[in-house]
Order: C-alpha cells, then sequence, then structure tokens
C-alpha cells in the first residue's frame, strides 16, 4: 500500500517566493500578476510579497554596480554584436 503524497506547505510558498523572485529579477513582466495571486492563494502575505519584491529589486542594483565585460556584453545583448 502506497502512501499518500503530502505537501509541505512552507515548501510551496518558498517556491512560489522564489519563482517570483527570479521572474522580477528576470524582468517577466508577463508574469508578475500570476505569480502573485498564486503566492496569495499559497497563504502569502503582501508583506511577504513586498519583501521579495524589494529583496529582488535590490540585487538587481548591486548587479547593476557592477561593470560589465565585452564578452557579458556580448552574451547578454546579442544586439550589441557588432559588424565591420
Amino acid at each position: 500500500m502506497t502512501k499518500p503524497a503530502t505537501t509541505d506547505p512552507n515548501r510551496e510558498r518558498r517556491d512560489i517566493l522564489q519563482t517570483l523572485k527570479l521572474a522580477i529579477v528576470e524582468g517577466a513582466t508577463w508574469r508578475y500578476d500570476q505569480l502573485v495571486a498564486l503566492a496569495q492563494r499559497a497563504g502569502v502575505t503582501d508583506d511577504e510579497i513586498d519583501d521579495v519584491a524589494h529583496d529582488a529589486l535590490q540585487t538587481l542594483l548591486n548587479g547593476a554596480e557592477l561593470p560589465l565585460t565585452a564578452r557579458q556584453l556580448a552574451h547578454d545583448w546579442p544586439a550589441a554584436h557588432i559588424r565591420h
């Protein structure tokens, strides 16, 4: 006899919040509403969502202070390739 699968609500909340943070960092704006609604259904509070959004934006700002190398620029922005 197999044991029914149980879900850990705390893990689900963490996973949803991590996914939301990644979406913010990636700039996937089309996913925000869906992820926030999913988080709210999982019992995540507005304050927790705000904290994740703040952390994601802080991550972006911290990364913005680092200089880009030519390799990163070419990899991340293919349109930046210059042909002579």
